[in-house]
């Protein structure tokens, strides 16, 4: 076998476990804990210290030569010192197994292999606080072993001597282990440095996101001090509505999206006038005009904010009905969103299950039952039936001051 067919064939070798261990990793869970992930990494790079020997070549001469450099630079950078010395010493006790008369010069060139990107390494993390892994350490770490390994060769007894093998193929095992441990660590770097990017986005995405339903919670809380006599009645509509989404198996993401857009609903009542909101008894039919603004209001107020679901959109269709029949823009079932039917079931519900100025709550059967008089007019009957569901088989009731679902 030539040099070059050498070096190609290790090198394949590498490149297949490289393969092995990124799969590994894109199939973690998401959520899956560091310090879980690191031991999974740690037994990993051990492993590779095993398949490094198994796929040993023997190039005459009862020399063998096979990836234990690589190895253990891979697992001292990467693992920390404890999983760079388990790896050599698992090699150690596999090239002590193979035997043959190059295996105490072998063992020597694992120990210095060990020994020297340790070095390196040390040597790296003290000028380097943040602990990252630089390709400068994999550079060095790579010479450091290949220098190690080839000079192991010097140690090989024999009638041919070890200085003869050493000017055969002394170059050839350098290069082997110097590439190798470039290759699977410089990957090794870029799959690090993509892995804490996507955490990095997740972390700042669910930040924002926090920031957006703090704000949104804010927004709906200053809705209490227009009408009091409405105090909770977002927050209530807003528990119902999940509870419907998840019997309707919306997703959790989709959940979150319908929990704030049911909180500020009827934000748009914010350019009503108080006395309006307030009054002790039904309005008239140009006071109600005046209540039917609040769509559009609302949605004039939200469609700038980028929000990750359509919640403007939701909050200006809230009180559309299937059959076109609804207000402000008279959409028909296809056009009205689902996450606007929920709420407009949800909103309707809650206000007849509790009192006004001008009558007391409804009873749950008497609520009910107007919401199937309405059910396919007004309402979406799906979303009907779920809250008959949820109230009649399952026992929902609002939660109290404070709680969410």
């Amino acid at each position: 076998m030539s040099e070059l067919q050498y070096i190609l064939l290790s090198t394949g070798v590498m490149l297949a476990f490289l393969g092995f261990f990124i799969v590994l990793e894109l199939l973690l869970p998401p959520g899956f804990p560091d310090k879980s992930r690191k031991q999974v990494r740690n037994i990993v790079f051990v492993l590779f210290g095993i398949v490094a020997l198994t796929f040993h070549l023997n190039i005459g001469d009862d020399v063998i030569v096979d990836l234990r450099g690589a190895a253990i630079a891979i697992a001292n950078i990467f693992g920390g010192y404890w999983v760079g010395f388990a790896t050599a010493v698992v090699e150690a006790v596999y090239r002590w197994r193979i035997g043959g008369a190059a295996a105490l010069a072998g063992l020597l060139g694992i120990m210095g292999c060990f020994l020297l990107s340790a070095i390196v390494v040390a040597l790296s993390r003290a000028k380097n606080a943040s602990n990252d892994v630089r390709l400068g350490t994999i550079l060095l770490a790579g010479i450091a072993v290949g220098i190690s390994e080839s000079l192991s060769l010097l140690l090989i007894p024999g009638p041919s001597g070890g200085l003869s093998i050493f000017h055969k193929i002394g170059m050839t095992v350098f290069l082997v282990q110097f590439v190798s441990t470039m290759l699977f660590g410089g990957l090794l770097k870029l799959l690090d440095e993509r892995l804490q990017a996507v955490a990095e986005s997740g972390r700042k995405t669910q930040t924002l996101n926090e920031i957006l339903k703090q704000s949104i919670g804010a927004l709906s809380s200053a809705m209490v001090h227009r009408d009091p006599t409405t105090a909770g009645h977002e927050k209530r509509v807003a528990d119902l509505a999940v509870a419907v989404g998840k019997e309707l198996g919306f997703e959790p993401d989709r959940l979150e999206g319908l929990y704030l857009a049911a909180l500020v609903h009827d934000v748009g009542q914010i350019q009503v006038p108080a006395e309006i909101l307030v009054r002790p008894r039904k309005l008239g039919p140009e006071e109600f005009e005046l209540i039917k603004v609040h769509c559009e209001a609302g949605y004039d107020i939200l469609r700038d904010v980028k929000f990750p679901w359509p919640i403007a959109e939701t909050v200006y269709q809230h009180h559309e009905n299937v059959d076109g029949s609804g207000y402000p823009r008279g959409l028909n079932d296809e056009r009205i969103l689902p996450e606007a039917k929920i709420i407009h079931v949800c909103d309707a519900l809650e206000a007849m299950l509790s009192h006004r100025p001008f009558r007391r709550a409804y009873d749950i059967d008497y609520a009910m039952r107007q919401m199937q008089i309405y059910s396919g007019s007004h309402y979406d009957p799906e979303v009907i039936n779920a809250c008959i569901r949820l109230f009649c088989d399952k026992g929902y009731t609002f939660p109290e001051p404070g709680k969410q679902t």
